[in-house]
């Protein structure tokens, strides 16, 4: 009995294997995650479950709780820099840093209680409104002892982009409502992330004389995020404040990271929907949280230091090797600079490969061990075209092969680390190439023109156990039209050995179709302005491939493409009516292609897809 190709996933190159590189402890995975899961409803907050957050820690100055706070290491707490007004030896020797508190009433299972060593606050932190760098990170005098019940939560990825309406939590032990009691027991909520745009517009509408105000001028960029029903009832208040705003990292596999820090808000709970019609007394705000996202240079950058004081050669003191812009034709990237010892923890290292005029930059993969899990969530390595265009990520020990980045002047090679060493790095040789080649199995292929893509070898045989993944990008407000003028690939129920898919973006969240079988499917669109096409065939049986132009298409109308009929899962297998709505799509395509023929421009229609200084009212301490 044959068993299908190793997919290496639809998107990331991992090994998740027996073999993946050992790993120390975890981050973001608490004992009873599930109480956290997708069927969480409450309203105004509801009592925890104990162990849901191990990672959440209770601030508390001579016995009181007055702030929360996150761990992220042993040694390391992060949390709000409002909550440390008063750095004097005096305030500090009377804090404690309890973690695994559960109920303040009680000692608890796991609870510790620390001495704080030092705080270390954001050099540009500012208490005027909307309280920009409101972030602090705090030493413990000894190591936490980590158990099922306190944990580390994860920080995010460089390259997370969270959507507006993501379903996040907070926790705390805060006010239950606005001038209410502090609870004994952990409580927690469920905040939907406001859209950028709408949280900087709201929090403009809370400015009155009464708040303290930056002096007239540019001002700087907002450092924070929002989250919270315009009806208000759901929200953080006082005592929240430091703890983290956590949301659902990767697929859905109970794994959470720390995408804010709990900051402040006007009022607790009220709504802000139409704040313009209310007098600024009675105005709300959703939840202001500091964007951990955009301060995590900082966070790594002292980690780092209180980790390793000495001097090193990275730019931006956050690699252990020299990382930087890279100007070499041909040259070798590699982290640690030592092969077979371990590479750093909380590294963040950013190389900048430029090529010459008229060549294209080839990246070969010599050496890859890389922590590795299904979604590279704790170590990776990502590669992108310029700085915006992801190609890839790779974590694991499965060399992914070559990118070749087709007429691209610019690439941008990232690397993360997290809290805990698991490998032994990798070794990556760049150079500078002339004219297109022909990608062989292994590689991934970058395309930014309308050109023709095809299976290796075509039209002879293609090869088994063969990987190949183009990644197309269209210009802005276009999208990418595939149409085959060939195609044979050996024909199974589900696709389940040779196969080519057609994924909506480079992080295969979404699928638009799966194919196999001896005949030329109706052509396919992409939903934005990316297609990833993934060609993969098994140990046996092989055939001519397939043959397919790339077209872009200029969008001029207001409907989204995901409203389009989908494709069926299997061409070969599919029943009269999937088949129907092939070819309902396959008209949809005629007909964009009759309205719109000239794809050079840019489109010229509508793009379808594209504490405060009287502290007791406002930060949530």
């Amino acid at each position: 009995m044959r068993s299908p190709a190793s997919l290496l996933s639809l998107w990331l190159w991992v090994n998740t294997g027996i073999n993946a590189a050992p790993t120390g402890p975890k981050c973001g995975v608490p004992p009873s995650w599930s109480r956290m899961g997708p069927s969480l409803r409450v309203v105004g907050g509801a009592q925890a479950t104990y162990g849901s957050h191990p990672w959440l820690v209770s601030l508390q100055h001579r016995g009181s709780h007055f702030c929360g706070g996150a761990i992220l290491t042993e040694r390391w707490i992060m949390t709000a820099a409002h909550c440390f007004t008063s750095r004097s030896k005096e305030f500090l020797s009377g804090v404690r840093v309890v973690v695994g508190e559960f109920d303040q009433r009680v000692d608890d299972e796991e609870e510790q209680a620390y001495l704080i060593k030092s705080v270390s606050v954001h050099e540009k932190y500012h208490h005027a409104l909307p309280m920009n760098y409101d972030i602090a990170l705090m030493e413990l005098d000894q190591h936490i002892v980590l158990g099922t019940h306190v944990q580390p939560i994860c920080l995010p990825l460089p390259d997370d982009s969270l959507q507006p309406g993501t379903s996040c939590i907070i926790g705390g032990w805060g006010r239950m409502k606005e001038k209410g009691r502090l609870p004994a027991v952990l409580r927690e909520v469920r905040l939907n992330l406001v859209d950028p745009a709408k949280c900087k517009y709201v929090l403009h509408t809370v400015r009155s004389s009464t708040l303290p105000q930056r002096p007239a001028g540019p001002q700087p960029a907002m450092t924070v995020l929002c989250a919270g029903p315009e009806g208000g009832e759901r929200d953080a208040c006082q005592g929240d404040s430091g703890g983290p705003l956590v949301c659902p990292a990767g697929s859905g596999e109970g794994r959470w990271v720390a995408v804010g820090v709990t900051s402040w808000g006007k009022g607790c709970g009220r709504s802000w929907g139409k704040n313009s019609s209310r007098p600024p007394s009675r105005r709300g705000s959703p939840g202001v949280f500091t964007d951990v996202r955009l301060l995590l240079p900082w966070i790594k950058s002292k980690l780092r230091q209180a980790d390793e004081p000495q001097q090193r050669p990275s730019l931006s003191n956050l690699c252990s090797v020299r990382d930087g812009p890279v100007t070499d034709s041909d040259g070798v990237i590699r982290n640690p600079s030592l092969l077979g010892h371990p590479y750093d923890n909380n590294q963040w290292c950013v190389w900048s490969i430029s090529a010459h005029p008229g060549s294209s930059i080839l990246l070969d993969f010599l050496h890859l061990d890389v922590e590795s899990d299904s979604d590279c969530r704790y170590d990776r390595l990502s590669v992108s075209a310029g700085s915006h265009r992801p190609v890839g990520i790779f974590c694991g020990r499965v060399l992914p092969g070559s990118i070749l980045l087709n007429n691209s002047l610019h690439a941008t090679l990232l690397f993360s680390s997290d809290i805990s060493k698991a490998g032994s790095g990798f070794v990556v040789r760049h150079r500078a190439v002339q004219g297109h080649s022909n990608p062989g199995c292994g590689t991934v292929v970058l395309v930014e023109e309308e050109t023709v893509v095809h299976s290796p070898n075509y039209p002879q045989f293609y090869s088994n156990d063969c990987v190949l993944r183009w990644v197309v990008y269209a210009p802005k407000g276009h999208v990418v039209k595939l149409d085959f003028a060939d195609f044979h690939l050996e024909e199974s129920d589900g696709c389940l050995y040779d196969s080519l898919s057609v994924l909506a973006d480079v992080e295969g969240t979404e699928e638009i179709v799966v194919l196999c079988g001896g005949s030329p499917p109706p052509p396919v669109l992409s939903y934005h302005n990316v297609m990833v096409l993934h060609f993969l065939s098994d140990s046996s049986i092989t055939h001519r491939g397939f043959s397919a132009a790339l077209t872009f298409i200029r969008l001029t109308g207001v409907q989204t493409l995901r409203d389009q009929p989908r494709h069926v899962t299997s061409y070969a297998a599919a029943d009269s009516a999937q088949r129907s709505g092939s070819r309902a799509l396959q008209q949809d395509v005629e007909q964009s292609s009759e309205e719109e023929e000239d794809c050079s421009g840019e489109s010229s229609g509508t793009n379808q897809l594209e504490s405060l200084g009287t502290k007791m009212l406002f930060p949530h301490v």
